[in-house]
């Protein structure tokens, strides 16, 4: 993967962030998937495999969070498309020897949720259950068609230490119209706060937007940004979404 601009503050950032409790239940350090022995793929955090020709079903390690897997191996190994069911990860696109061999390459653990961040927050794509692709291009396309509730801006400042409770404060370039029109104004500066979809006390990584908002994290001071407007939270507005 190459995430160019943002791989300077992904390093810097990432480094104080406990990421691996995303991933298990409690603290763990990058553990590979499977690993390579003699050319024999043993068990690491996928501990079984099955399938034919190029669908293959991913066993997980007790504690794995699926959609944490799926999104490492949809982010990581060329042509695999991911979607999970019932805990449990099936990979599309590979056959099962060249699969287990990429597998191989991907360190599991602490940094994946900060890399499909900063993938989000780039212009990389990514794949897990809901696409990415898919949101960054047409869906995207046609929610910003839509200027009653959406507006254009330039990145005054970002807060917050933790991936998930960033404010972005933004300076409007293009106004929405309508009815927000009255209280967001070109020229002026809004507070944002990206809405994230959560499946406990984590983000739930097969949801597309909650994808595209981790990456606000990575934003920097003069990024250029598109905002779907959400409610107004005492002065701090939701961002439906946020994307560069």
């Amino acid at each position: 993967m190459k995430y160019e601009g943002t791989m300077s503050r992904l390093v810097g950032k990432i480094a104080g962030l406990s990421l691996g409790l995303l991933v298990f239940g409690s603290g763990a350090f990058a553990e590979p998937l499977v690993t390579m022995e003699g050319g024999t793929a043993k068990p690491g955090v996928v501990t079984a495999w099955s399938g034919a020709d190029k669908k293959i079903e991913l066993t997980l390690k007790a504690g794995a969070d699926a959609n944490a897997v799926a999104a490492a191996i949809s982010a990581n190994v060329d042509k695999a498309k991911t979607k999970v069911s019932g805990g449990k990860v099936l990979v599309l696109g590979l056959a099962e020897a060249d699969l287990l061999k990429a597998l191989a390459e991907v360190n599991f653990g602490e940094d994946d949720l900060g890399a499909l961040a900063a993938a989000a927050a780039s212009d990389e794509s990514v794949d897990s259950g809901s696409s990415l692709r898919a949101k960054k291009t047409a869906d995207l396309d046609k929610i910003f068609k839509d200027q009653k509730v959406t507006a254009l801006g330039q990145v005054v400042a970002v807060e917050g230490n933790k991936l998930t409770d960033v404010v972005v404060s933004v300076k409007i370039l293009r106004a929405p119209t309508g009815d927000l029109a009255k209280t967001i104004r070109k020229g002026g500066t809004v507070k944002f706060k990206p809405v994230l979809k959560m499946n406990g006390a984590n983000p739930d990584l097969s949801d597309a937007n909650t994808q595209l908002n981790l990456g606000a994290y990575y934003l920097e001071k003069g990024d250029k940004v598109q905002v779907k407007i959400g409610a107004d939270q005492k002065g701090t507005y939701a961002a439906e979404i946020i994307t560069r």
